[in-house]
């Protein structure tokens, strides 16, 4: 049941890390406003100045304790999601709620965009709101609201960049510590904190950066032995590297679009599937003009003879600027792909961002070519018109085909609904998600993890989100990674 509705406004601080991040400058978030530096009142001064009786038991404690900080990569990017606080070996922590501790987290890019003229618009300075709290013998675990705490900044020149973490705790309330036996150990017990800021997420960490002189950097799954099939994931141009940072990271943070990919879910339905998470050296947009096609098709084939893989189970996907990106690798190189997976590609803007908006003649390349394509775009799409982008190459790639048409009711209500268009041998699919009278997308999501899902409107540009989620659809119930599956294991 449909618990209440967020404006994609609320969750900007963490959205701000894909918002139009794959939507390549046309950006809903502004600039906050400058604020006047607070004035400090008499009796805040002289509260400053005593020292409260926890402070003072802190003191004579004189015990420090570590935490360690942990990501999520959610739909609109990765967050801090949890923060754990070892209390060391052979104690158990009780008593401890919500409101034990305060956690204040500031993020920043100032030090990185230092000398420059660009701005960040995801700079944060705040306390993060704690939805639960659990211990674990010597552990306590803070887990964080998840529509805040980004670890990407979005900035002006329309990138995302690792944020400057900084993470402090307060304790406000006593815990109880007892030894592994049960003794008591302090009844009515405060430290002292510390973090080291650093992120530690299961999903990235299964990725290896690799860093290619003269070539495009990539994040790298590998599936393990016996693994026979690879896929290739182009980031939207709000991942793209900055400054020649040579960062390697924004593509698999920004959204799910590289750990999807790697998922539990997704390999068992791939079976066992490398995963490269190119990232570009500036922007997609300058494949043609900076060799980027011959670059990546070189480091494709490197990985296909590396790591054994199967040269016709190579599964291609991007979304935005990354779906022009795939749909230009299509038209150089389709040799090298088994199907692409293709969500609303920039065709429109390609030329006015330093690239070269494909021909009808060339987009028939992709047909001629004969790879299977599944389009995915939102009805209305305020970034890249779909009309001019998917429906497009759609139109050319079924021309003279019978297309039937499948309206799809979600099965979570807060979802938008969408219609897939096919080809009657399933070789082409086209699907539509439907958007709301002021062009919004609709996703369910849980950021306040109370177990109910909430209804968070997103840009009508952010169709990818649906594709990760593998929620796409066709007549007879296939689903897209289940469709991509059926060509990559033939």
């Amino acid at each position: 049941m449909m618990k209440r509705t967020l404006s994609a406004a609320l969750i900007c601080m963490m959205a701000a890390s894909v918002m139009g991040g794959c939507g390549d400058g046309a950006q809903e978030t502004k600039a906050p406003e400058t604020q006047a530096e607070p004035q400090t009142s008499a009796q805040e001064t002289a509260e400053s100045e005593t020292e409260t009786e926890a402070e003072s038991e802190k003191k004579e404690s004189g015990d420090t304790y570590g935490c360690q900080l942990y990501g999520t990569v959610t739909d609109a990017g990765q967050v801090v999601s949890e923060m754990v606080i070892d209390f060391g070996d052979s104690k158990k922590v009780t008593n401890v709620e919500n409101d034990t501790f305060t956690v204040h987290a500031t993020a920043s890019v100032k030090e990185f965009l230092e000398g420059t003229d660009l701005e960040s618009y995801g700079d944060y300075d705040i306390d993060r709101k704690i939805v639960k709290t659990e211990t674990d013998g010597q552990k306590v675990i803070l887990y964080f609201d998840q529509s805040e705490g980004a670890t990407l900044a979005y900035k002006s020149g329309s990138r995302n960049y690792p944020a400057d973490l900084t993470y402090t705790i307060i304790q406000n309330k006593p815990v109880t510590l007892t030894a592994a036996d049960g003794t008591m150990l302090e009844e009515e017990y405060t430290a002292e904190y510390t973090c080291d800021n650093t992120v530690e997420d299961e999903e990235t960490a299964k990725f290896e950066s690799v860093l290619v002189d003269g070539g495009i950097n990539y994040q790298f799954y590998n599936a393990g032995e016996g693994a026979d099939k690879l896929v290739i994931w182009f980031h939207g141009n709000g991942e793209g590297d900055l400054l020649e940072s040579r960062n390697n990271v924004a593509q698999i943070l920004g959204n799910r679009g590289g750990v999807a990919w790697a998922s539990d879910e997704f390999q068992e339905i791939l079976g066992k599937a490398h995963v490269m998470a190119f990232q570009a050296p500036d922007t997609w947009y300058y494949a043609q003009r900076d060799g980027l096609l011959e670059k990546a098709a070189d480091e494709i084939k490197e990985v296909v003879e590396k790591y054994k893989v199967d040269p016709g189970k190579v599964l291609v996907a991007g979304c935005s600027a990354g779906g022009y990106m795939t749909s230009r690798m299509l038209i150089a190189h389709p040799e090298l792909f088994a199907a692409a997976v293709i969500n609303c590609p920039a065709y429109d803007v390609a030329s006015d961002r330093g690239g070269e908006t494909p021909t009808d003649e060339e987009l028939k390349a992709i047909k001629d070519s004969g790879v299977p394509v599944w389009l995915v775009q939102g009805e209305t799409d305020s970034v890249v018109a779909t009309e001019e982008c998917s429906k497009r190459l759609f139109a050319i790639l079924t021309e003279g085909q019978e297309v039937t048409e499948t309206a799809v009711k979600q099965e979570m209500e807060q979802d938008s609904d969408f219609t897939t268009y096919e080809t009657a041998d399933g070789k082409y699919k086209l699907s539509l998600y439907e958007t709301t009278e002021d062009d919004k997308l609709r996703f369910a999501e849980d950021y306040d993890r109370d177990g109910e899902m909430t209804e968070v409107l997103y840009s009508n540009h952010w169709s990818w989100i649906y594709t990760l989620k593998n929620n796409p659809q066709a007549a007879d119930g296939t689903h897209i990674v289940d469709w991509a599956a059926g060509f990559v294991n033939k």
